[in-house]
């Protein structure tokens, strides 16, 4: 199965001042994030922004890059216990959810299991989660793969959204968003 450009919509999780410093390899996780969150901006497709009560505000990089995304709360770790969410997900008429954010081993996982269990296709962009220690993302990991999620990468996604080399603003975006290594 494949991201679809009709289809997706875009959960990012806790990317939080008080939370970031605390997780492993933060800088790529959160350069990870942005890029996600530029994506999806340039093709105009929905994002939400997820931030956890206790973690501290969203990172400014973040907000900025993404200024239509939609800002959502949450005190539980699994986003399905929360019904604005789910209210902002059903509203998107859209079926796949594409994750990314902190951490892999509670909020994601927790959060993945229950999309799936209510229809959602959910695909977890596996070079852009994390954890605060390298074990409990491993094992995130693991376990995820045991679901029925797709555990994709950011450059798969790109691929899958634009579908081929012949757009016309194909080597825009491969200029912005891979660093121009796919010129056709």
């Amino acid at each position: 199965m494949k991201v679809e450009f009709n289809e997706a919509s875009l959960l990012i999780f806790n990317m939080q001042l008080d939370l970031i410093p605390l997780l492993e390899d933060s800088a790529n996780l959160t350069h990870n994030c942005i890029w996600l969150a530029d994506l999806f901006h340039t093709h105009g497709l929905p994002a939400g922004l997820i931030a956890h009560d206790k973690l501290g505000k969203l990172a400014p990089s973040l907000l900025e890059i993404a200024p239509d995304a939609t800002l959502l709360k949450k005190h539980h770790f699994s986003i399905t216990d929360e019904p604005a969410i789910i209210d902002y997900l059903n509203g998107l008429n859209r079926k796949q959810v594409v994750i990314a954010g902190a951490e892999s081993h509670v909020c994601i996982y927790e959060s993945v299991t229950d999309l799936i269990n209510l229809g959602y296709e959910v695909f977890v962009l596996a070079d852009s989660i994390s954890a605060r220690n390298r074990q409990d993302n491993q094992y995130a990991l693991q376990r995820l793969n045991k679901t029925s999620c797709h555990l994709i990468t950011k450059e798969m996604l790109f691929f899958e959204l634009i579908k081929h080399s012949e757009r016309p603003d194909y080597l825009d975006l491969a200029m912005k968003f891979l660093d121009g290594r796919y010129i056709r």
